[in-house]
């Protein structure tokens, strides 16, 4: 099966990472091309791009309103004659010619919100995926259609879990872009300084992660009186991720609104403790409470409580092994890579009638 994965660039974001990740597992059995659109392409993540893979890039600038990249992007596609064109950002749809909509297929990677622009391309595609069962009732509750639910999958092997010996620093980590109107790092700084208030001060907390939000959240650290408790390291590769994760005594993810959260699920595999906001895809991977534990969404006041819980060692330390079993049984990118190859298979049967 030649199967093409069409996104518009190859950042070192959730969606980007798992995509290669992915592309790579099918390459085992099948022809597989990544096409980026934008002139966007991480070298490191490229780098990881396995050598059964082909890849292509369009080297679009970034808004360009030319059509030489689309004219490229789709003669690209005829001299390919892929039997599977995977696309995962929705308004991708409209770059492609109306003949390539039998073989195409759509993943939703977020929540939809109210009113969302997503809704219109969602019809287009013949097979359309949803990374979570939150993601698949947000498409529902926004449109007459519905989805497949496929989850995200990361690479529990590549992921250090061995045990560390704990320091008198309590060590905290947050792993996501840094967008505060949807990650909610403010939330979690406001909550750390009620922390602080409450006579802890041994604990840091580091950041791992770029985004528009850096000058907004180190502005609110100096606000706040937090600069001896918070780090912002920037962004990491998988692999310093995967190494160095499992050095922390929690991970928090504070996320306002979330389609699922890669990051979390590799907390997990790294056997350290998950706090996260009760929105949609993060609670659904801790299965509601089984194996982490949550706070009220936005809620400032239950996160610092939930944190203090952790600094005293009242948590239930249980959870952290029934996480990991869980991950490894759940999560894991060899399923969502092979799951995905089954409903290709369907759709090739579908067009086939």
């Amino acid at each position: 099966m030649k199967i093409i994965h069409v996104v518009y660039g190859l950042g070192l974001g959730g969606i980007e990472t798992m995509l290669v990740n992915i592309a790579n597992e099918q390459a085992k059995e099948h022809e597989v091309h990544i096409i980026v659109i934008n002139d966007l392409c991480n070298r490191e993540l490229v780098a990881a791009i396995g050598k059964d893979v082909y890849f292509h890039c369009l080297m679009r600038k970034l808004k360009s309103r030319s059509i030489v990249p689309v004219v490229k992007l789709n003669l690209l596609l005829l001299k390919l004659r892929p039997e599977v064109i995977h696309i995962h950002t929705s308004s991708i749809v409209r770059l492609l010619l109306p003949a390539f909509r039998r073989r195409m297929c759509l993943t939703v990677h977020d929540v939809l919100q109210e009113n969302s622009k997503v809704v219109k391309y969602l019809g287009k595609p013949r097979k359309l995926f949803a990374i979570s069962a939150s993601v698949r009732q947000s498409i529902c509750e926004q449109s007459h259609f519905d989805a497949e639910v496929v989850f995200n999958g990361i690479r529990p092997e590549l992921i250090d879990n061995s045990a560390h010996k704990r320091n008198d620093v309590f060590r905290i980590v947050q792993v996501s872009r840094m967008e505060h109107k949807k990650k909610g790092q403010h939330i979690l700084l406001e909550a750390v300084r009620k922390v602080v208030d409450k006579g802890y001060v041994m604990f840091t907390v580091d950041f791992i992660g770029e985004g528009e939000s850096l000058d907004y959240l180190e502005q609110l650290v100096s606000e706040l009186g937090l600069r001896n408790h918070v780090r912002f390291l920037g962004a990491r590769n998988q692999s310093y991720i995967f190494k160095h994760l499992h050095e922390y005594d929690l991970f928090i993810q504070p996320s306002i609104f979330e389609g699922f959260g890669l990051t979390v699920a590799e907390a997990m595999a790294a056997r350290v403790p998950v706090l996260v906001s009760e929105n949609q895809g993060p609670l659904e991977i801790i299965g509601n409470g089984v194996y982490g534990y949550s706070f009220k969404n936005q809620d400032v006041n239950d996160c610092a409580e939930k944190i203090e819980l952790f600094l005293l060692y009242r948590n239930d330390a249980s959870k952290v092994d029934l996480a990991y079993r869980h991950v490894i049984e759940c999560y894991n990118v060899r399923n969502t890579a092979s799951k995905y190859v089954a409903k290709y298979q369907e759709m090739l049967e579908i067009n086939d009638v």
